[in-house]
């Protein structure tokens, strides 16, 4: 057995981030997919970004370890094709807006009707009704009106801030992921198959109000004058050759900050948690003097000054420096492989790391777009149909 998901069968109709990431972490676990990609275009995941060979490496994140079949799903033949697909498949998943699939043929109850057992996850911007629900949408569109445009922008910006990734879509790939593993659990515990729906709305508003809103969930407060975030004051203290950021909550950890860049922390109104409360000021004395004394100092002293007084903190790295910090060697975080097309790969292994039932990457490489086509169909017993299907242009 490889992963906790192997045998799992997984038919995926998704394009962009969303659909197919959450795809990615289940076949991670073990899962086998399908991907269905209409012929000619594909998903149009494959031309964002950065292109090496003619994939890029979005789409080499979000579609490794997947077969891609080329298939015309607007053909009756093309959908009847994915339809004998969904019939020996445990998961359906696709990320259209909604009507799209149902026009298809291939909605919940047509895909259900063949497999009353499937786990049939629809994924969508803003749900599958109401006033926004026919807009198109990527990933900006849900930052905007979920609020995480608005938590990350400051007082002084002068304009709305972004995150710079695509975080909407994958906090709800994830969300996506972990919700139709649940609905496999329930199956195994004797449930139906289950239409799954999320919204990309739903699953950002969920992950920004955890610690982010905390006015709009404790309504009865009087603490208005502190900001929604606990975190919306980090930042981090630049050095002689670098930043590290310090979070330093406990009264150990504060005064372990302030010791390790000789700063003076013994005034008593900083002492506790509670005096450092009352005391804003005084608090905020000896943190400008921690940043002023930080500036001369080395980072290699930092480093092990704030290591050896046990303080929580952690070197600002470019994302070009992580694959070759300590840490992430020591784990074993990345892997690499010879991609056919776009040449040599570093990426992330599964990042969950389970004892009984280790998951590893089958097939690291993603797929080129329609490369199983024949093979799947061969698999359906249709291998006497393909050269009249792709006669027709129902296959590519």
């Amino acid at each position: 057995m490889s992963g906790p998901l192997d045998g799992i069968r997984i038919v995926e109709m998704c394009v962009a981030v969303t659909g197919p990431l959450a795809v990615t972490l289940l076949v991670d676990q073990g899962a086998e997919a399908v991907k269905v990609e209409e012929p000619g275009f594909g998903d149009q995941g494959r031309y964002v970004g950065v292109a090496s060979g003619g994939i890029s490496a979005l789409f080499q994140m979000c579609n490794r370890g997947k077969r891609s079949v080329a298939v015309d799903c607007t053909h009756p033949q093309g959908r009847d094709i994915v339809l004998d697909l969904a019939a020996g498949a445990d998961v359906f998943v696709q990320n259209m807006r909604p009507g799209v699939v149902e026009r298809l043929g291939l909605g919940y109850g047509d895909v259900s009707a063949r497999n009353p057992g499937i786990v049939y996850a629809s994924l969508s911007g803003f749900g599958p009704d109401g006033p926004y629900a026919h807009r198109r949408v990527y990933d900006s569109v849900i930052q905007a009106q979920s609020g995480l445009v608005g938590n990350q922008t400051g007082i002084n910006d002068e304009s709305p801030r972004f995150l710079r990734q695509a975080a909407a879509d994958k906090v709800t790939a994830y969300t996506a992921a972990q919700a139709i593993t649940a609905a496999l659990l329930a199956r195994e515990r004797g449930a139906s198959g289950q239409h799954v729906e999320l919204a990309m709305l739903d699953a950002s508003v969920a992950f920004l109000f955890a610690d982010s809103a905390a006015h709009e969930v404790a309504l009865d407060n009087d603490q208005r004058h502190l900001a929604q975030s606990f975190s919306a004051h980090q930042r981090a203290i630049a050095l002689a050759d670098g930043h590290v950021v310090v979070a330093a909550v406990t009264d150990d950890e504060f005064h372990g900050m302030a010791k390790a860049f000789g700063v003076d922390s013994t005034d008593p109104r900083v002492a506790g948690m509670s005096d450092r409360q009352r005391h804003k000021e005084q608090t905020s004395v000896v943190f400008r003097a921690v940043h002023a004394a930080a500036a001369a100092k080395p980072l290699a002293e930092a480093v092990e000054a704030l290591d050896r007084h046990q303080v929580p903190f952690g070197v600002v790295l470019g994302v070009e420096d992580v694959a070759d910090d300590a840490q992430a060697v020591h784990n074993q975080l990345f892997e690499e492989h010879d991609h056919p097309t776009m040449g040599r790969v570093r990426q992330p292994r599964p990042a969950a790391r389970f004892s009984a039932t280790p998951a590893e990457l089958r097939q690291p490489s993603s797929p080129i777009h329609g490369q199983h086509t024949d093979e799947v169909l061969k698999e359906l017993g249709l291998a006497g149909s393909i050269d009249r299907l792709r006669a027709d242009g129902v296959i590519k």
